[in-house]
């Protein structure tokens, strides 16, 4: 978001306004702002927003305007989530927003950045970055008659004028006085007590040549100091006034940095004069043409610095783009340019350029205009003859028609001299008359012409590195070479204000370039930036009704596209799209999309999580089911190309959708538990399957039940909730759920069928009941036979679905099986095959690795460890690394490399932190024996004990055992050591009753 308080307030996101209320409403917006990133308190706040004079009711006033305020800066927030921009605190509020997406903060920013480039002796970068900071004020300071903020806004003020000043200094300091001479002027008429500023005006007048005006300023700033202050001017200003009296004032600065990325074009054009120059009657006129910023008029006045350095003169003609020119207007601004020169001399045909008036003024004489041509053509020879000459015609595509038709009669006689005519021009062709000109300079001797491209990534990143003075990032050059098409205007223009996501410049410059398509082509362009940027023409064809191959080919559109493939059309460069796009009417812009979201629905060509976005840009028009319905296909879509941070994005958004009726509404709320549970399986992959997330979307799903109705199937909902229970160690919960949902499957679904004996297993396990865990968990592996794998491969990331044989795997281990629990972690590995379920493959080596460390198998760990890591990073699920870290560690210690034991507790400790809660008795224990196998009893024992009270906390039985037998050897406890046989005689752990016998 950008929060823009120098002026008016104002609020956008992605370039669109943010309405924030009325005046009151805004003037909090502003007090917070002002106090970015820092708590206001209420009373600060209320006294501040009223100036002193509360009413009774402002303190409820104010939670009013701060409740408006989140539902317009996070639409997207749930009615119980916490805030994340506006956040409330005991007794006040903070606006927590980046500081660079503050106007405010950024022009404060730039100013110091300006002021230390001057202090560095780089007044091109100061002067950029001044000029940063001052497109930023649009009027005075909001809110700044509170009185509150008054010291706040006098400061802002202040250093505005420092930056003006600034800026003026730069540009004096870099050699441009005579651009900057005006605003100086104005500049220290409105502030005749800055000094500084004053000397500035003196020092560009005198490098300007006015001597004694710079000498006037000088007295009038003594006289206006001595009336109003009775002082005289600063010691420094004295000094340079005396400079300027003995004209001893510091040479000028050299001047800015010119051409970027244009070598090789400035040679050419170099050679050209060259030969032009050294050959009579080698004259030669050539076209440089490019889309408007290309760089056409910067390389024209690098090759005149080259000419007038060689003392080649030059002479410029320009055409305004501002509407029809006067007749000849561009040939008589040359000629009266070329009179001026030496061996030049003025002839009666040239009277009309001279006097500003049409040669043909005089009468119909059908003769004179031709009798001028050949006057003009005539003194371009004279002025070329003693040294050559550079003639510039900037802007040709804007010239009256004589002018075109002078210009092209010369294409036929510039060979004969000594002169190069240089001719700038836009690529309009829609113009008859300019493309004829274009052709006479193709086909005229000597003539030629030069098209400019955009800058390649090279010449991309050299102007970055100019402009900001440091070498430019790769991702930055490519990103900027992609949204400009390496056009050297639209990247400076957004370099220059990085913080605009579209500078005016940018807009108001493309605008011109979009009125140039007739209405059906627009209408084309239109839809092609509401679909991104490029799109099938089949496609675009069905939206528009028309034939957009053929539209967008003609005159205007098609400088604005270019094939991106077979059948497929885009802009030629990202801006153009944005700034369609931004020029769109709000009403229009969301037919559009339900256009191509219909259009894309019946016909394909675009993938479902495209169509749920132009949908959802269009909810306003009836389509929020079509919106629901593809975003939740979207995401199903994701999760079956593994893609689940995509898939999880989609079901956010399918959730926030249906959030505020799923109170009222039976259907919006089944169908945003379904959501949630999807999340909460997906989440599970991503970020742990105890996580603090999944626990967030789980609470979110048990809170949704009870408004689903009575004839809403809750059997899914059961069974993930209940897997979520036991991740967090909730055994209780988890097997309430696992017999609530054991009670309600009344369907033939073998797969739901199986969940609640699943669950049932898992409980038992964990809470050391193996005898219970194995028959509740052979029941589901039973039930899970009978499934079809298509049904499996449909339920592919959920652990239920599989984890059967994998619980039963570790309850049959801990029995002292060790044969039938590898067949389970096998048979866990084919099923994922035969779904083709990476996630459980992934799950399939994770248990074997859990087995590994409750039989103690270095081997087993090893290999187990290193497929849960190979996996884990490959399809991004961190859990699975994290785990395979920890087994590598703890299979290293317990292979006799001792030095890795704090390696190992590291990745013990990294398992939990995304909020697991089961297995961490299961983890303590294997570090606990492998401390106890290094030679370290006290920390064996201390781990040991962590274990036991953990146990005791979660009620997570299932190694108490291990633990009591680990801590009894480690301080020489015999009686703890027989307590933990009993536990193992207790629970049927016949692995860990052989282990205690040993020793």
């Amino acid at each position: 978001m950008w929060f823009a308080i120098l002026g008016p307030l104002r609020v956008s996101r992605d370039g669109e306004a943010v309405p924030v209320g009325g005046p009151k409403q805004r003037a909090l917006l502003t007090l917070l702002l002002l106090r970015a990133n820092r708590v206001s308190t209420t009373d600060w706040l209320v006294d501040a927003l009223w100036d002193g004079a509360p009413p009774p009711s402002a303190e409820v006033t104010l939670r009013t305007y701060v409740a408006a305020l989140r539902r317009a800066l996070e639409p997207g927030r749930g009615a119980r989530a916490q805030g994340r921009i506006l956040v409330g605190h005991d007794g006040g509020y903070e606006l927590r927003v980046a500081g660079d997406a503050i106007d405010a903060v950024r022009f404060t920013e730039l100013s110091a950045a300006g002021a230390r480039a001057l202090a560095e002796g780089d007044p091109v970068a100061a002067e950029r970055h001044y000029t940063q900071a001052l497109t930023l004020w649009r009027g005075d300071p909001a809110a700044g008659d509170l009185a509150a903020v008054r010291a706040e806004t006098a400061r802002l003020a202040e250093t505005r004028l420092a930056a003006e000043e600034g800026r003026c200094t730069a540009a004096v300091a870099a050699g441009r006085h005579l651009a900057v001479l005006p605003d100086l002027r104005c500049f220290v008429a409105e502030q005749p007590a800055r000094e500084a500023a004053r000397g500035q005006l003196m020092l560009a007048l005198y490098r300007a040549g006015q001597q004694t005006e710079a000498l006037a300023v000088y007295d009038e700033g003594r006289r206006f100091l001595a009336s109003e202050f009775g002082v005289e001017p600063t010691a420094e200003l004295r000094a340079l006034h005396r400079q300027i009296l003995g004209h001893t004032v510091p040479c000028e600065a050299p001047p800015p940095r010119g051409l970027v990325g244009r070598s090789a074009e400035l040679e050419a054009l170099a050679a050209h004069l060259d030969g032009a120059r050294h050959h009579s009657g080698g004259g030669r006129m050539v076209a440089v043409v490019g889309e408007a910023g290309i760089g056409k008029t910067t390389l024209a006045a690098a090759v005149a610095d080259r000419a007038a350095a060689a003392g080649i003169p030059v002479v410029w003609g320009r055409c305004p783009d501002v509407g029809q020119a006067p007749p000849f207007w561009l040939w008589s601004q040359v000629v009266r340019g070329l009179l001026a020169l030496p061996h030049t001399e003025d002839v009666a045909a040239l009277a009309g350029f001279v006097e500003g008036r049409s040669p043909e003024d005089g009468g119909p004489d059908p003769a004179a205009r031709f009798r001028a041509y050949d006057a003009v053509s005539e003194l371009i020879r004279a002025a070329a003859g003693p040294a050559g000459l550079l003639l510039v015609l900037d802007d040709v595509h804007a010239a009256d028609p004589d002018s075109l038709l002078l210009t092209r009669y010369l294409t036929t006689t510039v060979h004969t001299g000594r002169a190069l005519v240089l001719a700038t021009l836009r690529p309009y062709e829609h113009d008859p008359g300019l493309v004829a000109t274009l052709n006479d300079l193709a086909r005229g001797r000597g003539s030629g012409q030069l098209r400019l491209g955009g800058l390649d990534p090279a010449g991309v990143a050299d102007l970055v590195a100019d402009r900001t003075g440091g070498p430019a990032p790769d991702d930055l050059v490519r990103r900027l070479a992609d949204r400009t098409g390496g056009n050297p205007f639209f990247l400076t223009e957004l370099l220059a204000a990085p913080e605009r996501p579209l500078p005016p410049s940018v807009r108001d410059a493309v605008r011109i370039r979009l009125d140039g398509p007739d209405p059906a082509a627009r209408e084309c362009l239109d839809v092609l930036s509401v679909a991104g940027r490029e799109l099938d023409l089949h496609l675009l064809r069905a939206v528009t009704g028309t034939d957009a191959a053929q539209l967008l080919a003609g005159p205007g559109a098609a400088r604005l596209v270019t094939e991106a493939g077979p059948g497929t059309v885009r802009f030629r460069h990202a801006l153009l799209a944005e700034v369609t796009y931004a020029e769109l009417p709000p009403p229009r812009r969301a037919t559009l999309h339900a256009r191509l979201a219909g259009a894309a629905a019946d016909r394909g060509g675009l993938a479902a999580g495209e169509i749920a976005h132009h949908y959802g840009q269009s909810i306003g028009l009836g389509h929020a089911a079509d919106f629901l319905r593809w975003t939740v296909r979207a995401a199903d879509d994701a999760a079956r190309r593994l893609a689940y941070e995509d898939a999880l994005a989609h079901l956010g958004r399918a959730a926030d959708h249906l959030a505020p009726d799923a109170a009222t509404s039976p259907e919006a709320a089944a169908t945003e538990l379904g959501v949630q549970l999807r999340r909460a399986s997906l989440l599970q992959i991503t970020v742990g399957v105890g996580s603090d997330a999944v626990a967030e979307a789980a609470a979110r799903a048990r809170w949704l039940l009870p408004y689903t109705g009575p004839d809403t199937d809750v059997s899914t909902a059961l069974w993930t909730l209940g897997e979520v229970a036991c991740n967090r160690a909730e055994y209780a919960v988890a097997e309430d759920l696992a017999q609530r949902l054991t009670r309600a499957v009344t369907s033939d679904d073998e797969l739901i069928a199986a969940a609640g004996p699943y669950l049932l297993g898992v409980v038992c396990y964990f809470t050391g009941r193996l005898g219970e865990a194995d028959g509740h968990l052979s029941t589901a592996v039973q039930r899970l036979a009978a499934v079809d794998p298509r049904q499996l491969r449909e339920q592919a990331g959920r652990t239920p679905a599989l984890a059967a044989y994998n619980f039963r795997a570790l309850v049959r281990s801990l029995l002292g099986d060790a044969g039938a629990a590898r067949a389970d972690i096998d048979a866990a590995a084919a099923l994922a095959e035969r779904g083709d379920d990476a996630y459980g493959r992934a799950n399939a080596a994770l248990y074997a690795a859990w087995t590994a460390l409750q039989e103690h198998d270095v081997a087993a760990g090893r290999d187990a460890a290193r497929r849960c890591r190979e996996i884990g990073a490959r399809q991004r699920m961190p859990h699975f690394v994290t785990t395979g870290d920890f087994v590598a560690e703890w299979a290293a210690v317990r292979g006799g490399e001792h030095g890795r034991l704090a390696a190992m507790r590291a990745a013990g400790e990294a398992i939990h932190r995304l909020g697991l809660r089961a297995t961490l008795t299961i983890s303590i224990a294997a570090m606990a024996d492998a401390h106890l196998v290094a030679g370290d009893p006290a920390t064996a024992a201390r781990l040991a004990a962590a274990g036991l009270e953990a146990a005791a906390t979660a009620g997570e039985q299932v190694l108490t055992a291990e633990l009591r037998r680990v801590r009894g050897l480690a301080n020489g406890d015999d009686e703890d050591v027989r307590a933990g046989a009993g536990i193992a005689a207790a629970q049927g752990a016949r692995l860990l009753l052989a282990r205690i016998a040993q020793g």
